[in-house]
């Protein structure tokens, strides 16, 4: 690989850290006390989950048409009056967050177990400190790579770090969707 490309590989690889590095996630006073219509709430959540998806057309990290299907399921309360609050904004942000990773239904199951608004707040809040954290991981991970990969094997270097990051989401994956699978099934015990 010449220098111009590893040049311009490694420089984007330092965008990207320094986004993932400086993101944080929005927190609880920070969405609208106001309740929002569909389009508002389409328009809030795109500009929050830009970092979480691609921005074409062709796949929104959230559409109007995933809002409606998840009230439909019953992952979502319905709205009143055709709008939207605080806890329907929150909701969805955190879904669109996790549906590249789990399955809507299992993310939506493990949001409905609270009782009160503070309660889901106290959660939201340890949540966003959980994905902070996460971002800054990998930020500090890609700053290691760029300063320390092998100019010599840099393609190979850059390939194995991209599977290894790949092979650590996957584990974490499948513990996150058994844990979250066997929560849900106790409480399906507990309501009965």
């Amino acid at each position: 690989m010449d220098n111009i490309k590893v040049n311009n590989i490694k420089e984007e690889l330092g965008q990207l850290s320094a986004s993932l590095g400086s993101y944080k996630t929005e927190n609880w006073s920070q969405f609208p006390a106001i309740d929002l219509y569909m389009d508002q709430v389409v328009t809030y959540l795109e500009r929050l989950l830009n970092i979480f998806g691609d921005t074409s057309d062709s796949s929104k990290t959230i559409t109007s048409s995933m809002v409606n299907n998840y009230v439909k399921e019953g992952y979502l309360k319905r709205p009143v009056n055709k709008k939207y609050d605080r806890v329907h904004l929150v909701s969805l942000y955190i879904m669109s967050m996790l549906k590249p990773v789990l399955p809507i239904p299992l993310i939506a199951r493990s949001l409905g177990n609270f009782n009160d608004e503070d309660e889901y707040h106290n959660f939201y809040n340890e949540l966003t400190n959980l994905q902070d954290q996460a971002f800054s991981s990998v930020s500090q991970k890609l700053l290691t790579l760029i300063e320390n990969v092998d100019e010599d094997d840099y393609e190979n270097s850059l390939r194995l770090f991209a599977l290894q990051l790949s092979s650590e989401a996957n584990a974490h994956r499948i513990a996150a969707e058994k844990i979250m699978s066997l929560l849900n099934q106790n409480d399906k015990t507990k309501s009965k």
